[in-house]
């Protein structure tokens, strides 16, 4: 009997501890001062975007690959925070797309946007089962697509065409590129939008200066040229690249390119997960989260 009581204190214990834990965690994280905190989380070699806002309303885009996001978002959201207010699949991309998949099983999320477009992978597949299991309600969107959170306002700015029922012969083509607005604060989301799609948006003349930008393909030299970043003309870049992956993002060229530019950039890969903390008038960062 004696050994039962000592077995459930110490069972008692490790509860409060765990409960402890997680609440210091996400107290470092909590938004105290009213700002947005816009997550670019590091899940290795993918793309996942977590925006907060004061009112605590969380839009996540992309979910990177596996199920690395997770233990990511713990680090973001207060461990009883289990619902997601809107999450974008900017494209079909299993680095992209993947970890969206153990975001359904394991969070309540209210709507998804997505294109449209056809994916052929079994990770794809995944993907349009959970959202049907779980009755998430979806939107197919394109160029002129907005939502707003409060002062938060979004708008999509690529892709200029739609992709509904279209299997691309590049789903980087597809990619929602998005322009963000929060007072006088602007940031660009890019998922892998591509030179091609970058020289789209800027013959249709949609693309203006933003404050932070995500670099698009994880640095790849596919994308972010010289005209798009000098008409972007951001203050920082951020790049989300997995440490000592394959395909040598980011390239050099781009970094190059950047340097000669005088664009300061934060990679994910040498900087681990980095949180802008964004007023309607400022913002800071910090790294290694």
């Amino acid at each position: 009997m004696k050994s039962n009581k000592v077995i459930q204190f110490i069972i008692v214990i490790a509860f409060l501890l765990l409960i402890t834990f997680g609440a210091s965690q996400y107290q470092a994280a909590e938004n105290n001062d009213g700002s947005l905190r816009l997550w670019i989380l590091d899940v290795g070699q993918g793309d996942s975007i977590l925006i907060d806002t004061p009112a605590h309303q969380q839009i996540l885009v992309d979910g990177g690959r596996g199920s690395s996001v997770l233990s990511e978002l713990s680090k973001a959201l207060p461990i009883t925070d289990k619902e997601i207010d809107l999450v974008i699949s900017t494209h079909d991309d299993a680095d992209h797309m993947g970890g969206l998949n153990e975001v359904f099983k394991h969070y309540k999320v209210d709507k998804v946007w997505l294109t449209g477009s056809v994916g052929t992978t079994k990770t794809y597949q995944t993907f349009l089962s959970l959202i049907a299991e779980k009755q998430i309600p979806t939107e197919k969107v394109m160029a002129g697509s907005t939502v707003s959170f409060g002062s938060l306002q979004g708008i999509v700015i690529s892709p200029l065409q739609s992709y509904d029922g279209i299997t691309p012969d590049s789903q980087n083509s597809t990619s929602i590129v998005m322009f963000w607005q929060y007072g006088t604060e602007t940031f660009l989301l890019t998922g892998d939008a591509e030179i091609p799609q970058e020289q789209a948006m800027i013959a249709r003349g949609v693309l203006r200066h933003a404050d932070i930008l995500k670099i698009s393909h994880h640095g790849s030299r596919t994308a972010s040229s010289e005209e798009f970043l000098k008409i972007v003309s951001p203050k920082i870049t951020a790049i989300s690249a997995g440490k000592g992956n394959s395909y040598g993002h980011p390239h050099q060229e781009v970094i190059d390119r950047l340097k000669i530019l005088n664009i300061p950039v934060l990679r994910t890969d040498q900087d681990g997960t980095i949180r802008f903390d964004i007023t309607e008038s400022a913002y800071s960062y910090k790294t290694g989260l």
